[in-house]
C-alpha cells in the first residue's frame, strides 16, 4: 500500500469544498461516531479557521481515503507528581515548572483527532501504528521549523485504546473530565 498525507486547506485549494466534502462523507467509524462526525463535519471549518489542521490519508493507488489526523499546537498543564525523574528532565527543556502548582507549563504538539476509515475493506485498511507513524513524520517535519519537543493527546479511557498509545511510546500524565461529551479522558504525551 502506498499512501500519502495531504493538507485539508491542499485538497480545497486544489479541488474545492464540495468535492472535499463528498470525499470526506464515505469516511466511515462505527468504533467511535465523534472521530466521524468531526470528519465529516468539522475538519473543514477547523482547518479555515486555525484551530487544527486535518491531514487525509490516502492510498495513492486507489484514492481511498484511509485515515486522518488532526493536529495544532496547545499549551498544557503537566503535573509533576505523575513523572519520573527521567520524565521531568525531559520535560524542562521544553518547559517551565510553575512551583506554586506543581505543574509544568508547556507549549505542544497536540494530536487533536485520529482515525482510520472502516469503509475500506479490512485487507486493505491502514493500521493504527502506520497512521501514526505518517502524523509524527509530519510532526517532525514541523518541530525542524519553529521548535519544540512534546507531542501529546487525550485518549478515551478505553483499555484497547490505552493500550494502543502506550505501545506508540505515549506515556500518561494526567486525565480530565469533559462535562460536553460526560466523558472521561487520559492524558498522554511523548517527546521527540
Amino acid at each position: 500500500m502506498n499512501t500519502r498525507a495531504i493538507n485539508i486547506l491542499d485538497e480545497l485549494r486544489d479541488d474545492g469544498e464540495e468535492k472535499v466534502r463528498e470525499d470526506l462523507s464515505l469516511f466511515s467509524c462505527p468504533v467511535n461516531p465523534a472521530i466521524e462526525n468531526f470528519v465529516r463535519n468539522r475538519a473543514i471549518d477547523f482547518a479555515r479557521r486555525k484551530l487544527s489542521i486535518t491531514y487525509i490519508v490516502v492510498d495513492t493507488d486507489d484514492g481511498d481515503i484511509l485515515g486522518y489526523f488532526a493536529l495544532t499546537h496547545k499549551a498544557v498543564l503537566i503535573p509533576s507528581t505523575n513523572l519520573s525523574k527521567t520524565s521531568r528532565k525531559k520535560l524542562e527543556r521544553y518547559a517551565r515548572l510553575d512551583r506554586a502548582t506543581g505543574e509544568y507549563m508547556a507549549s505542544a504538539f497536540l494530536i487533536a483527532q485520529f482515525g482510520k476509515n472502516y469503509a475500506v475493506d479490512e485487507g486493505g485498511r491502514i493500521s493504527g501504528s502506520e497512521l501514526m507513524n505518517i502524523a509524527n513524520d509530519i510532526l517532525v517535519n514541523i518541530q525542524r521549523q519553529i521548535g519544540g519537543g512534546i507531542i501529546y493527546l487525550d485518549c478515551e479511557d478505553r483499555e484497547k485504546l490505552k493500550r494502543f498509545y502506550e505501545d506508540e511510546k505515549f506515556q500518561t500524565f494526567g486525565e480530565r473530565f469533559s462535562e460536553e461529551d460526560n466523558q472521561k479522558y487520559i492524558q498522554y504525551m511523548r517527546f521527540f
